[in-house]
């Protein structure tokens, strides 16, 4: 006999103790057979635990190839597995299915580590909890309530459905950043080709006149000088320039004070907001819908903004909300949330569909993310070709200064 930790639901209260079992499938059926829903199954401190399970535990988040699996993947994982379970499939054939078909050898892995955690007796969270890089706390919870609730199967095609929407919001953006940042390139590059190569070749020329120069053309050619001689110490701050903020936005007081800033951007800030409440709504709505409670829903999406600052606003509004107070008006007292959010949630609130009321914010705001992002980057090409012909004209002029000069006195 070993003894195992348990943590569960009866009806609506979490249950936590301890029961003496020969393995982990008899653990689970005692615990079942008390009415109480498992959540999680681990062998108590001191006990033995079944091989099968220790072998899974071993290759849990240090499995080494899993680690190169995209995010991209697993919602393909999520979808698949709420589509055949949907249909009738049992989830470890169903797991067994989708391996099968996995045409990456970590995925593969990943799967039937899964897949064995489950026909161990443990649940699909449970066994999804041991792969933290692949499944992250929000995944685990919705899994948790679908097995809670018996919906499982309806829980992992709003999860797919999610995760696919966050995804396709996370494309629009990169795609329409792409274009600007292939001028910004070129343009850079080109200076780079004028100042090292073209004007180097006019200051010899100059010399030679032995006339004095324009003061914009004596600027461009001190320009180029730089480059010619501390082209080191330009890469360096160049460097230290990208790779500064790089690095301070990686510690905590770095990536605070970036994301406060990132709100404040006049047009930009907008934008950054828009995308926030995009990824909030429709996650709270999806979690509000599939029946978790509000606080449990809250605790498990406050993250998913991508902003620290809203995260520590919704963390900060748990106490009230736990206190009695309503949603949209601690949301409102923290001055971040736009009107629109405040207004549906306490419409959402008097009618008793908050959730919906979410998912239909997450959509207008995703509609205007996408209408801001085309009018951002029909104003944003034509603005870098403007900047870029007008710097390279700037220092044509400044290299034909002096042959005007002395045509003119000619």
């Amino acid at each position: 006999m070993a003894t195992f930790a348990y943590r569960g639901l009866q009806g609506q209260e979490r249950r936590d103790g301890e029961i003496d079992a020969a393995d982990r499938r008899a653990a689970l059926q005692g615990i079942r057979r008390m009415g109480i829903v498992p959540l999680r199954v681990v062998a108590a401190e001191g006990g033995q635990r079944p091989a099968r399970a220790q072998g899974a535990q071993a290759k849990g988040p240090g499995l080494s190839l899993s680690q190169g699996i995209k995010g991209k993947q697993i919602t393909a994982l999520t979808r698949q597995l709420g589509t055949l379970t949907n249909a009738g499939f049992p989830l470890a054939r169903a797991l067994a299915f989708v391996g099968r078909q996995a045409d990456k050898p970590q995925l593969r892995e990943l799967i039937a580590s899964i897949d064995s955690e489950v026909r161990g007796g443990a649940t699909l969270s449970d066994a999804l909890s041991r792969h933290p890089r692949q499944f992250n706390s929000l995944y685990v919870n919705m899994i948790q309530a679908g097995e809670a609730g018996g919906i499982l199967a309806l829980l992992l095609d709003r999860l797919a459905g999610m995760r696919e929407a966050d995804e396709a919001l996370v494309a629009k953006i990169k795609g329409a950043m792409t274009y600007p940042a292939i001028m910004l390139l070129a343009m850079l590059g080109s200076l780079v080709i004028l100042f090292t190569f073209v004007v180097p070749k006019f200051a010899l020329m100059f010399e030679e006149m032995g006339q004095s120069l324009p003061m914009p053309t004596q600027v461009m050619m001190s320009i180029s000088g730089l480059f010619a001689n501390y082209w080191w110490a330009l890469l360096g701050g160049i460097a230290a320039l990208v790779a500064g903020p790089i690095l301070w936005g990686k510690t905590q007081a770095g990536r605070r004070a970036l994301d406060r800033f990132k709100l404040r951007i006049p047009v930009f800030g907008t934008f950054a907001t828009q995308i926030a409440m995009a990824r909030l709504c429709r996650t709270l709505g999806t979690l509000l819908d599939s029946g978790v409670n509000l606080i449990a829903a809250l605790e498990a999406s406050r993250g998913v903004a991508g902003n620290l600052i809203i995260a520590q606003a919704v963390t900060d509004s748990l106490k009230d909300i736990r206190e009695g107070k309503k949603v949209g008006q601690t949301f409102a007292a923290t001055g971040l949330f736009p009107d629109l959010v405040t207004e549906m949630i306490t419409l959402g609130e008097e009618s008793g569909q908050v959730g919906n009321m979410m998912l239909k914010v997450a959509e207008v705001y995703e509609r205007q993310t996408d209408e801001l992002v085309k009018a951002l980057t029909s104003i944003l090409e034509p603005v870098m070709i403007l900047f870029m012909g007008g710097i390279v004209g700037m220092v044509v002029v400044a290299m034909l200064m002096p042959i005007f000069s002395m045509n003119l006195m000619g």
